[in-house]
């Protein structure tokens, strides 16, 4: 009896040490996620690299931070290119080549197949969290991301939300705003859902880093990280004159030619809808992005 009762006793407490253990790995790993995690891009052109470090304002914006750290963490962004290089931003995040080394002809530029790495064989989400739906009653997951952004009736508690600067991380999308169907999605941080057009609801993967040297506020957008420190703004501009410098040894007038586009869409009318992009002529190679604190 004694004997038995001795092993009940260290069974009990066994688990009661395993309860400990796992109730504190809970509660570490709820104190890894911080307000603003960090990330590192690491972008090549013309055989040099250069690093930009960001740190993400999850506090602002839950759900587009947790979104694209999902699919950092799925190594999707890895071995890209930005597809289209704009005045004021480059947009990457969608695109890639067939033949990395190779050619940088336009009609070898690739579309990612977002929906294929995100979506499992038996029709689940499986690496980003469903934030809209295509009906009300919220059976139909898009897998797309719910635009935290003012003109979609966003804003942000007791602050204003980043604006666009030098190096400032943003989402991007090319559904037009003439697509007006209606879609439903999950408030950032709540448990309520609100309703509007798709394509301020739109966003898969594509992002832009802005160039642009006058700040400027952007309601079609949601910035959701800025530049860590002096290295990464110096990088950055270090880019963008080696850009330059490329276009005057090769005596040339533009750094991008105009390609234009057609993106499939399930959910605008007709499944899909025209771009336009300015495709740079040598590859902006985004060859990886990874997160450095969570």
């Amino acid at each position: 009896m004694i004997k038995t009762l001795g092993g009940k006793l260290v069974r009990l407490f066994a688990v009661a040490i395993s309860v400990v253990v796992l109730t504190g790995c809970a509660l570490m790993f709820t104190a890894c996620e911080s307000s603003f995690p960090e990330i590192s891009v690491r972008i090549s052109f013309n055989g040099e690299e250069y690093t930009l470090n960001y740190k993400l304002y999850r506090d602002y914006y839950r759900q587009t931070v947790d979104h694209y750290m999902a699919l950092i963490d799925a190594d999707f962004f890895d071995n890209t290119v930005i597809h289209d290089y704009r005045s004021d931003r480059m947009v990457g995040g969608g695109y890639t080549y067939a033949d990395m080394e190779g050619s940088d002809e336009l009609d070898d530029l690739t579309q990612l197949d977002y929906d294929g790495a995100t979506i499992g064989a038996d029709g689940t989400i499986k690496v980003i969290t469903p934030t809209v739906w295509s009906d009300s009653a919220r059976e139909s997951a898009t897998n797309r991301l719910h635009g935290e952004t003012s003109k979609n009736g966003f804003s942000i508690k007791n602050g204003t939300g980043l604006t666009n600067k030098l190096g400032v991380l943003g989402t991007y999308s090319y559904v037009p705003s003439t697509e007006k169907q209606i879609v439903t999605y999950k408030q950032s941080g709540t448990d309520k859902y609100g309703s509007s057009e798709y394509y301020k609801n739109s966003v898969t993967s594509m992002f832009y880093i802005y160039t642009g040297s006058t700040a400027a506020a952007d309601s079609n957008f949601c910035a959701f990280g800025e530049l860590t420190d002096e290295e990464s703004t110096t990088a950055l501009n270090d880019l963008s004159q080696a850009i330059s410098d490329y276009l005057t040894d090769n005596e040339l007038d533009s750094f991008t030619e105009a390609k234009d586009v057609t993106i499939e869409d399930p959910y605008v009318d007709g499944g899909a809808y025209e771009a336009s992009f300015s495709v740079p002529i040598v590859k902006v190679v985004i060859e990886e992005i990874r997160v450095t604190k969570y």
